[in-house]
């Protein structure tokens, strides 16, 4: 273990350094500005809490991946645009620290925070004695309850528990807090515990309610009805009553022990999708049709373009959205989804630019081919770049 770490945040304003000293015990920081002007300052490392009544972002991440640091990049961007404070709940220091390096942050008013293992660990462990895999469920189930324990504990009247490192929604930041608001409008008005969005409700015929993004309002509310129904799976009666067919099969997670609870109402739960939107859960595995899917909600149907595009399963390509699911419906255009990955991942068009130049003084393509490309708003952009591009090459 390294005596002294240094963490290295970056915002849009200011760069920050924090340094621990055996990678747990904060010591000092410091802060320097990025456009040149004079702002050395060095201080303690103080711990940031939300304002009052501030609604919290309870980003969990963990799996460091290839895309995994775009979506939190875009959660970071969310939680901006609708004043969120933003805690992370992260057990492993390569992803923090990928985190650290690659998102840009509008200010440093967020914390790490590791998964509560302590408050309900009985609970859990009863829950997920016997269940396959129970060590990796385990680890996933105390990091799905801290936004629970931690909001009921500091008395968070809003907040959202959120896979953030492996689910991106393909809407700019505004868009999105204003379905978000609604949502939690909806949810208020009708005194909702729990409200998600539809990751997997559609997608399984209404079957599973699952976290992903769930916005919560009674966070002491859920943990106690979690621990009075951690020997659930044991009760027969109960299984076949509620005819819950598929617990022997898929009787693993914390997910289907909350969809077991919104199936006996002990809690006020409901489920929202935003209209006409995409949503993608692990891109970085999204060829691999399974746990990695696209979803595009519209007109009352949800459809999978990577099975409409790129697979042959033509009566699976859409499902119709359950009528409990709630529209939120902010006018997402058609070519949104295009529009936010233009502008999230802002291509220049570098390389191409000097091979379209490089192909035409070499008479490799003639004068109208070259001005096909030459005249678009792409190559506009990218020969802004020709000077800096002709030296990398």
């Amino acid at each position: 273990m390294k005596i002294i770490r240094i963490i290295k945040i970056k915002t849009r304003r200011y760069t920050l350094k924090k340094i621990y000293l055996f990678g747990i015990i904060p010591l000092f920081q410091y802060k320097n500005n990025i456009s040149g002007t004079t702002l050395k300052r060095y201080s303690l490392i103080k711990k940031h809490f939300p304002a009052k009544n501030q609604r919290v972002f309870y980003l969990k991440v963990h799996r460091a991946h290839t895309t995994s640091t775009d979506c939190v990049q875009q959660w970071v961007n969310i939680a901006d645009k609708m004043d969120a404070f933003i805690y992370f709940v992260c057990d492993n220091p390569k992803m923090q620290r990928e985190i650290s390096r690659n998102v840009i942050f509008l200010n440093d008013n967020f914390e790490f925070i590791k998964s509560d293992s302590r408050s309900i660990k009985k609970h859990i462990n009863t829950l997920l004695k016997g269940v396959e895999k129970s060590k990796l469920w385990r680890r996933i189930a105390f990091s799905m309850m801290t936004p629970f324990t931690h909001a009921a504990k500091n008395n968070y009247k809003l907040s959202y528990n959120i896979d953030a490192d492996d689910i991106m929604i393909l809407v700019n930041p505004e868009l999105i807090s204003k379905a978000f608001i609604l949502a939690e409008n909806y949810a208020a008005e009708n005194n909702l515990d729990l409200f998600n969005l539809d990751m997997f409700l559609s997608k399984t015929f209404g079957v599973h309610w699952s976290f992903g993004v769930v916005i919560c309002r009674s966070p002491q509310k859920c943990i106690d009805v979690v621990i009075k129904n951690t020997d659930w799976r044991r009760n027969s009666n109960l299984i076949k009553k509620f005819n819950i067919c598929w617990i022997k099969k898929y009787n693993f997670n914390v997910d289907w022990l909350f969809t077991y609870i919104r199936d006996t109402n002990q809690l006020k739960m409901g489920t929202f999708y935003i209209d006409n939107a995409y949503v993608v859960h692990m891109p970085d595995r999204i060829l691999k049709h399974g746990w990695a899917f696209m979803l595009h909600w519209k007109e009352n149907r949800i459809s999978f373009p990577m099975l409409c595009n790129f697979y042959i399963h033509p009566d699976w390509e859409t499902i119709t959205i359950p009528e409990e699911c709630v529209k939120i419906d902010v006018r997402v255009s058609d070519n949104e989804y295009k529009n936010f990955l233009n502008s999230f991942y802002d291509r220049d068009y570098c390389f191409d630019v000097d091979m379209l130049n490089y192909a035409f003084e070499r008479n490799l393509i003639d004068q109208k081919t070259y001005k096909q490309y030459a005249d678009t708003s792409e190559f506009i952009k990218g020969k802004a770049y020709m000077k800096n591009c002709r030296k990398e090459v």
